[in-house]
């Protein structure tokens, strides 16, 4: 577990644990219409091809919803320290197929002011219901 208070921003967490974005797991909230927390893990310098995770999770794109605070909450998460492992045992959570070879990254913990260091493949362990699928564009360059 590492502490970056006042800190939020991906780059700006980067920049307090010293570790390039590639190393980092973001972890973006969405719900359904259902109310189901849907979690999209990709690596921290990808985008998010909302199409695929939609396919990936059985939902139409229209369907997915930001999480707001309250939602997020519920999960026991704050905004700012989204985490792939959550509190909500309904929750989909879609990992990047590219997630499985990054080795050892920070992620969020649950908390803004706090993030995990973890073998990806460990992260991925701990969420045993998770799904696998193409959902990063990798295409966009790493910031140093």
């Amino acid at each position: 577990m590492h502490e970056h208070s006042d800190v939020t921003s991906p780059v700006e967490v980067c920049a307090a644990l010293g570790v390039p974005l590639g190393r980092t797991v973001k972890t973006l909230a969405f719900v359904t219409p259902e109310d189901r927390l849907l979690l999209a893990a990709l690596p921290g310098h990808a985008r998010l091809r909302y199409g695929a995770l939609a396919r990936a999770a059985g939902v139409r794109r229209g369907d997915l919803s930001p999480a707001d605070a309250r939602r997020l909450a519920r999960a026991g998460m704050q905004p700012g320290g989204v985490c792939p492992v959550s509190a909500d045992r309904a929750a989909m959570v879609v990992f990047d197929r590219s997630v499985s070879s990054l080795g050892r990254v920070h992620c969020g913990s649950g908390r803004a002011d706090s993030s995990i260091e973890i073998e990806a493949a460990e992260l991925m362990a701990a969420v045993p219901g998770a799904a696998t699928a193409s959902i990063a564009d990798l295409s966009a360059d790493e910031p140093a």
